[in-house]
């Protein structure tokens, strides 16, 4: 079993190129709003980091004690 993946930077987003065997895979990761902001930013890597753990398998189970979780955090919140 062999994966390749490939992220490529765009001006609005992401490209997601991946390989599973034989079996391309391709993905875009876009930022939705033209006037980009840090919060959108934020959520286009959110989105992005979330395309990857999906990619290799990696997902949320109720049944699983530990699962992955990907947020975007406010320090502002901490204070």
């Amino acid at each position: 079993m062999s994966w390749k993946l490939e992220i490529r930077k765009v001006n609005n987003g992401y490209i997601l190129k991946g390989k599973f065997n034989d079996t391309d895979i391709v993905s875009e990761v876009l930022i939705e709003n033209t006037n980009e902001t840090e919060f959108n930013k934020e959520e286009t890597m959110k989105k992005l980091l979330c395309e990857v753990k999906d990619y290799f398998g990696i997902y949320y189970s109720k049944h699983n004690k530990k699962n992955l979780k990907i947020e975007v955090k406010d320090e502002k919140e901490n204070s």
